[in-house]
């Protein structure tokens, strides 16, 4: 089928606060789809909830509860008119939940959405590694994870790569009143979960004189690490996300050494907000945002604090930078509708047989 009428959709995934599920439901929405939501979570989940006991054993063994009942409910919700089941970050998912929605759903494309560096294993499990053939499209934000010793081998038969995107209804220059921006300006901000290289690289920048705040969890172990490194120990999401990065100088962009990240989410985010980005240097995100005209880039450490020092010396410079790269992610077509656009057109504009 084509795109010249609004799509039947089922999506599975989270729908916790900062989840880009619910982001990505809202532009399929926008596009004049139908979408019904099968959450993963139970409501009022988090991303600071401490998992049990037993959820910590079923992680280690790579069998997770589910604990919404997601692989029964959407066998109730998907029908004969369901056009896309569409499943994110689910490793819950049984293949047999797959192989009956091609009975209850069968002119249904099943598509699995992934952020994550799925050849990494706690990114799967062994639920999801059985139904991992039954896809008929996997689409990944990871170009090398389309490599044939890579998803491939697991025995997915079509793949397709995706740069990450932003939601416009969140990631765009948001107005900060004078006392949001005392609580929230800084020189450099980073916002995101604690990681050793990352922490290393903020504190290389504190002891170079750089203040530096940090948002995100996993972070109370470095509180008092350095005077210009101030932890918040704090998460922020959604529009408080977009007011940390306009309050901001400089916002920093790293990549997940875990994720073997080229790009990330905040690739596109960060500069979709208004706000100056300096991101780790790779060649997929300098080709979203450019170098010089639109971001600073660095390489290692010493790079870091010379790009620090000398964006934070140029205002004109750093604002005229954030300025077109805010009208570039609209441009460029990196939102989640335009993406999401074009990832439909591609899926429906092929046969479903491989």
């Amino acid at each position: 089928m084509s795109l010249d009428k609004p799509l039947s959709i089922v999506v599975i995934g989270q729908t916790i606060t900062g989840s880009r599920t619910p982001q990505r439901v809202a532009a399929l929405q926008r596009l004049g789809h139908r979408v019904r939501v099968i959450p993963i979570n139970r409501d009022g989940a988090t991303y600071e909830d401490r998992p049990s006991l037993m959820d910590r054993l079923r992680y280690r063994l790579r069998l997770p509860a589910d604990p919404a009942d997601c692989n029964n409910a959407v066998l109730t919700v998907a029908d004969q008119d369901c056009d896309l089941v569409w499943i994110e970050a689910a490793p819950m998912i049984r293949a047999a939940t797959l192989h009956r929605l091609r009975q209850v759903a069968p002119k249904a494309l099943l598509t699995w959405y992934s952020e994550d560096d799925m050849m990494n294993s706690i990114h799967r499990s062994r639920w999801l590694e059985r139904a991992m053939p039954a896809f008929d499209w996997w689409l990944t934000t990871k170009s090398f994870n389309l490599n044939a010793d890579e998803v491939p081998s697991l025995g997915v038969r079509r793949m397709l790569f995706v740069n990450n995107s932003f939601d416009p209804g969140l990631h765009h220059p948001t107005p900060v009143s004078e006392i949001e921006r005392q609580d929230l300006q800084a020189d450099m901000a980073f916002v995101g979960t604690f990681e050793t290289p990352r922490a290393a690289s903020l504190l290389r920048l504190a002891e170079a004189g750089i203040a530096v705040r940090v948002w995100g969890n996993g972070w109370a172990a470095w509180t008092d690490r350095h005077p210009n490194l101030h932890i918040e120990n704090r998460p922020v999401y959604d529009h408080d996300y977009a007011k940390v990065v306009g309050a901001a100088k400089i916002t920093l962009g790293f990549l997940r050494r875990g994720n073997r990240d080229r790009q990330t989410c905040r690739t596109v985010e960060i500069p979709a907000c208004g706000g100056f980005m300096l991101h780790e240097y790779s060649d997929e995100a300098a080709a979203l945002v450019h170098s010089e005209a639109e971001a600073g880039f660095f390489r290692d450490d010493d790079d870091l604090v010379a790009q620090a020092q000398r964006w934070l010396a140029d205002d004109a410079a750093r604002i005229a930078a954030a300025q077109a790269a805010a009208r570039a992610m609209i441009e460029r077509g990196h939102s989640h509708d335009a993406r999401l656009h074009g990832i439909l057109s591609r899926l429906f504009g092929e046969s479903k047989t491989p």
